[in-house]
């Protein structure tokens, strides 16, 4: 940060190689943990925008299509042998879809489309398409979801291409009992039972497999990007490397993220090749914003930190020259910071009017913890055509001295209202173990008043994998718990992540304990009557 650099410069430490991050993976690092996090939060920004998406499509590369077949087979080879040629022929046919999505509005009109590139452990790439259509189009009549999706076999005699296309490439299973040896389905009769839902436009041109869904949650978009939480593939545990006894871990994250990766071969192709792995129209414009004199700066190692702070950049940002903007642009003055680029666009060290296309802002999250910097962000979702950090603070004819001020005066921290909101906004994106680690961090930093009235209002979210964990734990896919035991274990997890640090929940005063014994005794009577 500038201030940072500036206060070593007047201490006399000027060499560069001393300050700062040295080893990261930016988030234009395509594949790195930054990457994948910001892309997430890019397409909860797009939900925002635009609702739930509402057709959810899996499309899986044909190793058999045709124009693969001819290449290899003239050179003498199987699909296998070149994953290049694979990986070629599957990004023009995803191209192609899209186009057709977006301009034939077989599904209606869409408005925005999102999608991501994986890779099977075979090696074939397969694509997760979100489409986001108008609002005429998301509450359709029954008979017109129909006339989208079909899930049945269709008679072989009248539609008898459509049939072999469905059985080839839709049928899934049979399975369990029925088939106990795996991949053979021969002798075993079909039904609609194994039909996996599909489009009769889309099966007939791309001939693949190309599950359709209609969904209208944001669970899907979680999914999409499940990654961020998972993990790439790897081939095996890996082990870190710590710094000295009692000094800070040398966290090299390009290390960290080659470290036992497994990589099949087409995804190494598609990725020499370039093409991308996430995809989103609109696009959505990423919007930095920092404290007075807290900008990021970046420098060489070999640098001198005087000739760092004597450049003419220094002082610029993309949140500063917002503010220049708005003394210039009397037209963006009643837009938030956040809805700038819908009708302004950025360019390198500048914003100027749009003239073609549309974007959507994104303000970077920043958890509640983070004190002014959080502040910050709540006052930018309202303040409009602000051209200095005083004017953010201006509120009803009154310049307060502090962000919070700012805040209390809008009336935006009422009952720890900021930290509710905070984990409201983080449930979009992240997992409920990760929403206890917040609320833990906010209970261990004593950062809300009233703890209780936070769980209260949150807990459903802090708890939203308690059901799923317990029937995996109990082999019981039909456990049903009620809201009472689902809190008891949602508290118990969080007993358990307060014991880390040495505290418990009987510390707080207010604070619901879970009961061990309870939550025993009415998860086997759950699992007896269901």
């Amino acid at each position: 940060m500038y201030n940072g650099l500036a206060e070593a410069v007047l201490r006399g430490e000027t060499d560069g190689s001393k300050h700062g991050k040295r080893v990261i993976l930016p988030s234009s690092f395509v594949g790195g943990a930054r990457y994948m996090i910001q892309n997430y939060q890019d397409a909860m920004s797009i939900c925002r925008w635009f609702g739930y998406p509402n057709l959810f499509i899996t499309f899986t590369c044909n190793p058999k299509w045709p124009e693969i077949i001819r290449f290899v087979e003239s050179k003498g080879l199987k699909s296998e042998h070149r994953p290049d040629i694979v990986c070629r022929i599957f990004k023009v046919k995803l191209d192609n879809m899209i186009r057709d999505l977006k301009t034939k509005k077989k599904f209606g009109a869409v408005k925005a489309v999102v999608y991501t590139v994986e890779f099977q452990k075979r090696g074939l790439p397969h694509a997760h398409i979100l489409l986001f259509l108008s609002n005429e189009d998301k509450q359709p009549h029954p008979r017109r979801i129909d006339e989208i999706i079909s899930a049945e076999l269709p008679d072989p005699v009248t539609d008898p291409l459509y049939y072999d296309n469905v059985k080839e490439f839709m049928m899934h299973g049979p399975c369990g009992v029925i088939r106990k040896s795996s991949p053979c389905m021969d002798g075993v009769p079909l039904d609609n039972r194994y039909v996996v839902p599909h489009n009769r436009f889309l099966l007939m041109k791309y001939r693949g497999h190309i599950n359709v869904e209609w969904c209208n949650q944001s669970q899907s978009i979680k999914y999409l990007f499940k990654y961020i939480n998972k993990g790439y593939d790897r081939v095996t545990t890996s082990f870190f490397q710590s710094g000295a006894e009692g000094a800070e871990p040398n966290l090299d994250e390009v290390s960290l993220y080659y470290d036992c990766r497994y990589i099949s071969s087409c995804e190494a192709a598609w990725r020499i090749l370039g093409f991308e792995i996430q995809y989103k129209d609109p696009s959505v414009e990423r919007l930095s914003f920092h404290l007075p004199n807290e900008q990021h700066v970046i420098f060489e190692e070999s640098e001198d930190l005087d000739d760092v702070l004597n450049r003419k950049t220094i002082h610029e940002s993309k949140f500063l020259a917002w503010m220049q903007a708005n003394k210039k642009y009397p037209e963006g003055r009643d837009l938030t910071y956040g809805e700038y680029p819908t009708k302004f666009v950025w360019k390198t060290d500048h914003w100027q009017p749009r003239q073609q296309r549309f974007s959507i802002g994104r303000l970077f999250y920043v958890a509640p913890g983070s004190g002014d910097l959080y502040y910050l962000r709540c006052l930018l979702n309202i303040v409009k055509g602000a051209t200095s950090f005083e004017d953010i603070r201006f509120v009803n004819g009154v310049q307060y001295d502090s962000f919070r001020d700012a805040c209390f005066a809008l009336g935006l921290l009422d009952d720890d209202k900021e930290y509710v909101d905070g984990i409201v906004e983080a449930s979009f994106w992240a997992s409920a173990h990760s929403l206890r680690l917040l609320f833990v961090s906010l209970l261990t930093s004593e950062s809300i008043s009233r703890p209780d009235v936070v769980w209260q209002s949150c807990w459903k979210y802090l708890s939203d994998d308690v059901l799923y964990n317990q029937r995996k734990l109990s082999n019981h896919s039909a456990l049903m718990l009620n809201d009472d035991q689902i809190q008891s274990f949602a508290l118990a997890e969080v007993e358990k992540l307060l014991a880390n640090v040495g505290k418990s929940l009987r510390n707080f005063s207010c604070m619901p304990y879970p009961n061990s014994d309870f939550s025993k005794r009415t998860f086997g009577i759950c699992i007896q009557v269901h």
